[in-house]
């Protein structure tokens, strides 16, 4: 499905998923898709964990190093990709990133016996798929009015819940008949098809005018990049610089706890991995919501962090009762785990997607938002190895679970302090001196 590269007339004019020009509506398409098909190829290990470990050929602390060898090269590939995606083009690191991951997916399939050989591709495929979504959040900055960029912005954030679910859907079938192993050459080959539908259908994307070009928007000036130091200096002042550390915390509770789920509800409720992955897939479904909830608050704040400081004093809430009560009860458990992510996810709406939304006047759209999720994948990564040897230990879980809600306050606490001058830096354009 290629991009139009009309823009008169009634076609031009026909909207496409609530977006007021077909090549809009039809971008969009093919930015969806590509995110989602990485999540097929990210959380899939995830769901394999329970088999990975109930064989004994892997224990709780490598499976978890291997985990957080792909988060901690993931974030640090987004530092590297959100520079190169504001010089090169876009579109073919989004093609390289989501084909790579699929290889990775499928020389997994391959080389599954060793360890080592696991370690790596999987980092592999952390690096691959740190290409995609800095790209993604330039292209929304390039090709979309300040309106249709908050629109942009929570729909594309739907690829994660319901990429988490098609993961798990996949990799749940994929074992019913076959062994694990066997869910990263399907996983694999489903991310490869679609690395080739988005080379195909953004073939005419350079004939598609960006925003300032457009005849049917006001007439804008292009945005030069403002320099490296100027930048650090915006990002000091707005309050954006102290949100590293909201942000690192917000990607260790979304990621890690999705990720523990599965072996939590086998490991205490005697689940089996068919059906402690049936149960999991639960959560995105009600995570589809978060990304709408915080569109819905923040209409009424109209400030991204004070909307995130209260989805952290709600994941807080949701951790306490899971500490107190859910440890016992898995239907209550699952509750609680459902209200942590979820929370997660509309918060990372707001700081992993909004806010690198305000810096296009910059013409650092990309810059930021990898920067944003490297510290969100580097910090989950650091504190998911962590994980792992907390678990092994006398407390295990309860250890775990104190752990996180400390960091929901910390975050909660550091955000709302960041919450006046973020105001400022949104509200008065010319506090920057542009």
């Amino acid at each position: 499905m290629k991009l139009k590269t009309h823009y008169k007339g009634k076609k031009y004019m026909k909207k496409r998923f609530g977006y007021k020009n077909a090549y809009n509506g039809r971008l969009f398409l093919l930015c969806w898709i590509a995110y989602f098909s990485t999540y097929i190829c990210r959380l899939n290990f995830s769901a394999v964990m329970p088999e990975l470990l109930g064989s004994g050929a892997f224990t709780q602390s490598e499976t978890a190093a291997v985990s957080s060898a792909f988060f901690i090269c993931y974030g640090a590939g987004q530092l590297f990709s959100g520079v190169l995606c504001d010089k090169i083009s876009a579109r073919l690191l989004i093609f390289a990133g989501v084909l790579f991951s699929g290889l990775s997916n499928l020389f997994i399939f391959l080389f599954s016996e060793s360890y080592t050989a696991l370690l790596v591709l999987w980092a592999l495929n952390g690096i691959a798929q740190s290409l995609v979504w800095a790209p993604i959040l330039k292209l929304a900055g390039d090709y979309y009015n300040e309106g249709e960029k908050v629109k942009f912005g929570v729909d594309i954030s739907t690829t994660v819940p319901l990429g988490t679910l098609a993961s798990y859907g996949v990799s749940l079938v994929t074992l019913l008949f076959a062994e694990w192993r066997y869910v990263f050459a399907v996983c694999g080959a489903l991310v490869i098809i679609a690395a080739v539908y988005w080379f195909i259908g953004t073939s005419g994307l350079k004939k598609i005018p960006k925003v300032e070009n457009r005849m049917d928007e006001a007439i804008q000036t292009a945005p030069t990049a403002v320099s490296g130091k100027k930048l650090v200096k915006i990002l000091l002042i707005s309050g954006t610089a102290a949100l590293m550390i909201p942000i690192a915390i917000q990607g260790t509770l979304k990621d890690s706890v999705t990720q523990w789920i599965p072996t939590f509800l086998e490991g205490n409720y005697n689940m089996g991995t068919s059906l402690s992955l049936l149960l999991t897939m639960v959560l995105p479904v009600i995570n589809v919501t978060g990304a709408y909830l915080a569109k819905a608050l923040n209409k009424k704040l109209k400030n991204e962090l004070a909307t995130s400081a209260a989805f952290f004093g709600i994941a807080a809430a949701f951790l306490i009762l899971l500490m107190t009560a859910g440890t016992k009860i898995a239907v209550l458990a699952l509750i609680c785990m459902a209200g942590i992510t979820n929370s997660m996810f509309a918060i990372n709406v707001m700081l992993i997607t909004m806010v690198p939304l305000h810096f296009p006047k910059y013409g650092r759209t990309g810059t930021v938002g990898g920067l944003l999720n490297a510290v969100a994948y580097i910090g989950c990564g650091l504190l998911n190895m962590g994980a792992g040897a907390i678990l092994e230990t006398d407390d295990g879980w309860r250890a775990l679970f104190i752990l996180w809600l400390a960091l929901a306050a910390a975050a909660a606490i550091i955000t709302i302090l960041c919450v006046k001058p973020w105001k400022k830096f949104t509200h008065v354009p010319n506090s920057y001196g542009e």
